[in-house]
């Protein structure tokens, strides 16, 4: 049987309740960590591709409207020379390369989505190993600790107070012993004298 050095039972009792406020604590952090990666899942696989989508959209609607302002530049004459329409130029080529970057960002979205799923769901297993472990090991340990408390607890109302039998000293033979009653002496009354 194995034994156990233990000098302070409240020190024990401040431990579990420690391993209480941790487990609290941990467990209210991995349920946010849980919704965080699902806020980004969802951020990234419905938000931003719905946002690009509209985005290509406007971009084509600013393309078109470009590209109509800048034909009808060039149709114009002033004094019989054309316009050299540079600010319609600049803005069609501007529209055109919002509309590549919003296609490009479509395709981004969609390779991250599918990337970031694959990591959220290693993320998530790797974090419900670690729950079942706070389920498991944590519940278990206190339980442990519980009864450890109850036992010593018991065990230090029977075993007498450490400080009383190591603060008194041995009785040596010196001492003066507690007169004993005389056994020996039935003497009977002399029966003249009564």
């Amino acid at each position: 049987m194995s034994s156990a050095h233990v000098t302070s039972i409240a020190a024990l009792r401040d431990f579990k309740a420690a391993l209480k406020e941790f487990q609290d604590e941990a467990g209210v952090a991995l349920s946010t960590l849980q919704l965080e990666a699902q806020r980004v899942l969802e951020w990234c696989e419905h938000d931003r591709p719905a946002y690009w989508t509209r985005e290509v959209r406007r971009a084509f609607d600013k393309v078109a409207e470009t590209r109509s302002a800048l034909n009808s530049c060039q149709m114009r004459t002033v004094a019989g020379r054309r316009s050299s329409c540079i600010e319609e130029k600049q803005a069609f080529e501007k529209a055109k390369r919002r509309l590549q970057h919003s296609q490009e960002q479509v395709e981004r979205t969609r390779r991250w989505a599918v990337r970031l799923r694959h990591v959220c769901d290693e993320f998530r297993s790797h974090l419900g190993t670690t729950q079942r472990a706070f389920d498991g090991e944590i519940p278990r340990t206190l339980g442990l600790l519980e009864r450890m408390l109850t036992a010593l607890e018991a065990y230090a109302e029977v075993a007498p107070p450490a400080e009383e039998t190591t603060s008194r000293p041995p009785r040596s033979s010196k001492e003066k012993q507690p007169p004993q009653p005389d056994r020996g002496s039935d003497r009977s009354i002399p029966e003249d004298d009564q």
